[in-house]
């Protein structure tokens, strides 16, 4: 029952990393602003991790190299979903990520020669229908639109990559991803400046500590208690569901019949894969 509970905080919290980006409205430059969001992610992990796992500061030279590639990839796919946020709406920017499962079939057949199955084909081209109906060239803002279509091929690249270093998310994983990832991401307050950092200094704590900090430390609970695979389906779920639903709530942005259906359509195609992906590899 505690593993359901956590992850179910876990999704509910990752409902206010929409909302937060809507709320601060292009009033600090995303690649900032997300810089903000690890640093404040890293600060949270770095206090609550430690309860959990007392090993969780020790790194070896051996984890550095893998810790930091997991760090830029996600920097890279987060941000990219952080501006796709900023520019169209949030139901747009989460279903349209979703297609990561997508990008997984052919990324993960060249690096790690998974098979390449007619069941997975055929479910490809009904979330190309799901993609379809949601008409990204005509709902929300074409670049923005865009960038969350990449933001899911770099999800992808992450998730292959953390696959073939046999690297998971863990408490002590999660905080150096996060270290790096507000590494990589420095140069961007001083490229773009920080724009109303104090303006909205509550919504920068509401993304990184509550939807990012706080939302990873008790996913990294419910993975202590069920499979990984599991846990990633459950997030495929209420990420989307939470952050559309806050979104309706808090801002009152609109979500067409079209996009529903769609949406319905493209994650529950990337459910079916996600079984049959599993059931292949196992």
């Amino acid at each position: 029952m505690k593993r359901i509970t956590y992850i179910i905080i876990a999704g509910f919290l990752w409902g206010f990393i929409g909302i937060s980006v809507k709320l601060i409205n292009n009033e600090i430059n995303p690649f900032t602003l997300n810089f903000f969001r690890f640093l404040t992610a890293f600060i949270v992990l770095a206090v609550l991790s430690p309860v959990i796992d007392k090993e969780c500061f020790k790194l070896t030279k051996r984890s550095i190299k893998p810790y930091a590639i997991t760090g830029l990839l996600f920097a890279i796919t987060t941000s990219l979903f952080v501006f796709a946020l900023s520019r169209t709406t949030i139901s747009n920017t989460v279903l349209l990520q979703a297609v990561q499962p997508f990008f997984l079939i052919f990324i993960a057949y060249l690096w790690l020669k998974e098979k390449i199955t007619v069941t997975k084909i055929i479910t490809l081209m009904v979330a190309l229908i799901g993609i379809y109906i949601i008409h990204p060239i005509s709902t929300g803002d074409l670049i923005g639109n865009i960038s969350a279509l990449i933001s899911g091929a770099f999800f992808a690249l992450l998730t292959v990559y953390m696959r073939h270093t046999d690297k998971k998310l863990h408490h002590t994983s999660t905080l150096w991803y996060m270290f790096f990832a507000a590494l990589f991401m420095i140069p961007f307050p001083f490229i773009f400046g920080i724009g109303e950092i104090f303006k909205n200094i509550w919504y920068i704590l509401m993304l990184g500590g509550l939807g990012t900090g706080l939302a990873y430390f008790f996913y990294n609970l419910a993975l202590e208690k069920m499979e990984a695979d599991r846990a990633g389906l459950f997030a495929m779920i209420l990420l989307p569901l939470s952050s559309i639903t806050f979104g309706i709530i808090v801002i009152k942005e609109t979500l067409p019949l079209m996009t529903i259906i769609g949406g319905s359509i493209l994650i529950g195609s990337g459910i079916y894969l996600e079984l049959h992906s599993k059931k292949i590899r196992n």
